[in-house]
């Protein structure tokens, strides 16, 4: 017999396919983050603190934004 109660409602499945989605691309992000921008902003802060001035993070900004913008993350409402 079957049991309707495991079926999965069309919103459950959007929700998880979104969420998949949602986790790989932070996945993605993060290993991103990791190899191309963390060490710019570590290089910034050593900079500054030898110069004894604020820190430049611009470079480090811009790298995050171009990764943003690699990664988008996916809209919500359609999944994608």
């Amino acid at each position: 017999m079957i049991d309707w109660t495991k079926l999965k409602k069309a919103d459950e499945v959007a929700e998880e396919a979104w969420q998949q989605q949602y986790d790989a691309v932070a996945s993605q992000r993060l290993g991103a983050y990791r190899a191309e921008s963390d060490h710019l902003k570590t290089e910034a802060d050593y900079d500054a603190t030898i110069a004894g001035k604020p820190p430049d993070y611009s470079v480090w900004i811009a790298k995050v934004k171009e990764i943003k913008s690699r990664y988008p993350i996916p809209d919500k409402q359609s999944g994608s």
